[in-house]
């Protein structure tokens, strides 16, 4: 354990710590670039009042005509983002080594990830305006009604948005998948199964999650990091995932998310408030205002993002804890982290302010110390 941030800075080198702290800085500028391009969205469509003629044309007014607005508004935003924020981060990746797609290949995994969001964030949108628009006065309860079920849609659909960017296949390896039963036995939780993203054709990033179905677990792990890894560190990794599981952090982390959301939505909710009258908008209600509710939105979780990044840094050394109470095995911790951060272009030790306000992760580096101190109080 001592030596393990040795051994990290030895395998990325000179190169590839250079490239682990612009990532690392990189994640900043996509951060506010979302906004950025949020904002020249919304004034692309307000100049000239081109969300307002937009609404016109597709009958905006009754409740229907509402649902083809929003969905056509965040189909052309999310469209207009896949193209602009898509090849910069094609180019990104490129440069790093980590993308192995073409361009139009990388271009098309991001269309279809940004349409489900598109379906999934529309129904939302929609559910809001009639919420502005039937309880004008009173629309916050509804609007916290419609948070929750947004963010159990988002739980729930965690396969559909594995499914679409990669392909998935189940685990062909019985005494790996008999490994996996007993861990997720040992921590109480019903087993769903493994299966395999095949990521190996579009990125060399590894990664895994955990996916809840029918009341069981399923794992779903990167053939990256299958091939990357020994069976005892994917464990580890498998054992992490499950201390979030065991300490209910999904369940903290959307409620905290949907407190900010709906934050968000009553920010964004004056602001359009406040420009009746402008653009062709004539109050809350219109939803040709979606533009500018979506810059609102985006703007706040930008300033607020510090929030859930400080209690999903703190709930990560939780689970690291977890993970090694279950597996016993501090060496595969070790092993296993230096693989993620050298295989991922991870900065072991990034500037206090970027993780205080970007990263949802403690660094390399604290996980290591903390581990370290965790592992000599259970002697």
């Amino acid at each position: 354990m001592e030596t393990a941030l040795q051994e990290i800075y030895e395998k990325l080198g000179a190169e590839g710590l250079r490239i682990a702290r612009r990532q690392a800085r990189a994640v900043a500028i996509d951060s506010f670039s979302w906004v950025v391009w949020s904002l020249l969205f919304a004034c692309i469509m307000l100049d000239e009042s081109r969300s307002a003629r937009l609404s016109r044309w597709l009958g905006g007014g009754d409740t229907l005509g509402a649902l083809k607005v929003v969905l056509a508004i965040l189909l052309l935003q999310n469209i207009y983002v896949a193209l602009v924020e898509g090849y910069s981060l094609y180019q990104k990746e490129s440069r790093i080594g980590t993308n192995r797609q073409s361009l139009v290949g990388w271009l098309k995994s991001r269309l279809k990830q940004r349409l489900l969001e598109s379906v999934i964030f529309g129904l939302f949108y929609w559910g809001v305006y009639l919420a502005f628009r039937s309880r004008p006065d009173n629309w916050l309860p509804l609007v916290a009604v419609l948070v929750i079920f947004l963010l159990l849609v988002i739980y729930l659909s965690g396969y559909l948005q594995v499914r679409a960017g990669f392909e998935v296949e189940p685990l062909a390896d019985d005494s790996f998948d008999t490994a996996m039963k007993r861990l997720f036995s040992k921590a109480g939780f019903k087993y769903g199964g493994v299966n395999v993203v095949k990521a190996s054709d579009k990125t060399t990033r590894v990664n895994a999650l955990l996916t809840s179905k029918g009341g069981r677990l399923s794992l779903f792990i990167f053939d990256t990091l299958l091939e990357a890894m020994e069976p005892e560190e994917v464990e580890f990794v498998a054992a992490h995932e499950l201390g979030h599981r065991a300490s209910n952090d999904i369940f903290w982390r959307l409620s905290l998310h949907g407190v900010l959301m709906l934050i968000g939505v009553s920010i964004g909710h004056e602001m359009i408030s406040r420009a009746q009258g402008h653009w062709g908008l004539y109050g809350a209600a219109d939803v040709a205002s979606l533009p500018l509710l979506l810059f609102g939105v985006s703007a706040w979780t930008f300033v607020a993002q510090v929030i859930p990044n400080t209690y999903m840094r703190y709930r990560e050394y939780a689970a690291d804890s977890y993970a090694l109470r279950l597996t016993e095995n501090p060496s595969a911790f070790k092993s296993a982290l230096v693989k993620l951060t050298t295989l991922n272009f991870v900065d072991p030790e990034p500037p206090e302010w970027l993780e205080f306000w970007f990263h949802n992760h403690p660094s390399v580096a604290k996980r290591l110390r903390r581990a370290l101190r965790f592992r000599d109080a259970l002697r």
